[in-house]
């Protein structure tokens, strides 16, 4: 780390499960742990988890809206900031599952788990493309609009620059008229 605080960022659609691993240490012994400070906000600065004091831990949530959810990792003072290194698991949807607390749960075999994850997995990806393709219309009606303001833009440009040359031909044609050269 190389400030005090460090923090990541996902994008992350509304209703997916989202879990959170992290562990901090020094960089040159990797079994010394560091204590950090841990805050998870929501897109409209929410926090959804805090903790502080711990050399590893977890957060999990669901997120109730689509945007940037944001993970913030600090430590006490900027000496300890440059010998710390973090790592951060963090996990969305799918491979946010226990599928393995499933299985028991339900008393599943695995070849119905993997069935089950490859739903999911579908799920997951459809549920994405549809996504992408609402932001692409946005995108084109974004791009449609500009299209027209800059066509409008340049039938305005087109005008003045007719309009200042007629401007341009009437004055020297009266100032030559006046100067008898004409």
């Amino acid at each position: 780390m190389q400030s005090q605080i460090k923090c990541v960022y996902e994008e992350i659609n509304n209703n997916v499960i989202v879990v959170g691993e992290y562990k901090a240490f020094n960089k040159e012994n990797a079994d010394q742990g560091i204590t950090v400070s841990v805050k998870v906000e929501d897109p409209h600065g929410i926090t959804l988890h805090e903790s502080s004091g711990n050399v590893n831990g977890q957060f999990a949530f669901t997120s109730k809206q689509a945007g940037e959810y944001k993970a913030c990792f600090s430590v006490s003072d900027i000496q300890i900031a440059y010998q710390t290194k973090l790592k951060v698991d963090w996990r969305t949807g799918v491979a946010a599952t226990d599928w393995n607390a499933i299985a028991k749960k339900e008393h599943l075999d695995a070849l119905t788990v993997e069935l089950r994850k490859l739903e999911d997995n579908i799920r997951e990806v459809y549920s994405e493309m549809l996504m992408l393709q609402q932001r692409e219309q946005e995108m084109r009606n974004i791009s449609e609009e500009i299209n027209t303001r800059v066509a409008w833009f340049s039938i305005a440009s087109l005008g003045v620059c007719v309009a200042s040359a007629v401007v341009q031909l009437w004055y020297l044609r009266r100032f030559f008229k006046r100067k008898k050269l004409l």
